[in-house]
């Protein structure tokens, strides 16, 4: 997660330490704001992340049906995606290869 206010080199190096490949912009709240994907984080210069970041990323509720957001991540071509409350705070993260195992484990 990043702040609008930080530095995109600042938030590139922390994300390779990571191992992480996107990074999902919050608010002082923990509001979904924004989305840094792949082309932006390698993108040069010094820009802040708010100048970097995709508006209004696609989010989920955690009362989602699994079977469902797999097929959609599927159709989407997407490898994850925010979980948020009704009022769109980041709850955490459903990557698409949890969520394949998970239903190959159960009948949902």
């Amino acid at each position: 997660m990043c702040r609008l206010d930080e530095r995109l080199r600042d938030v590139r190096d922390r994300l390779e330490d990571s191992g992480w490949d996107t990074c999902f912009v919050l608010d002082g709240r923990g509001v979904v704001l924004g989305r840094l994907g792949q082309a932006a984080i390698r993108r040069r210069g010094d820009v802040s992340v708010e100048d970097a970041m995709t508006l209004g990323p696609s989010t989920i509720r955690p009362s989602a049906r699994l079977s469902d957001m797999v097929e959609r991540m599927r159709k989407q071509n997407l490898t994850d995606l925010p979980v948020t409350t009704s009022d769109g705070r980041f709850v955490g993260l459903l990557t698409r290869q949890d969520a394949e195992e998970a239903l190959r484990g159960s009948d949902i």
